[in-house]
């Protein structure tokens, strides 16, 4: 799913919803894919085999 994808489906805005995938993707929940038609374009995907975090996850403030 595309970042405007996610920001028409949960009626956020585009730069939060980068900013949240910024984060997911830095704490590795998260995978960004290049798309090979358009390597501008990013799709994101739950990274699904992630190993249990000893701490809690870490979110600035927005």
């Amino acid at each position: 799913m595309s970042s405007k994808e996610i920001a028409r489906t949960t009626n956020l805005s585009e730069r939060t919803v980068r900013y949240a995938l910024k984060i997911l993707r830095d704490q590795g929940l998260v995978r960004e894919i290049f798309l090979l038609e358009d390597a501008r374009r990013r799709v994101y995907t739950l990274n699904l085999g992630f190993e249990k975090f000893d701490e809690p996850i870490k979110v600035g403030s927005f």
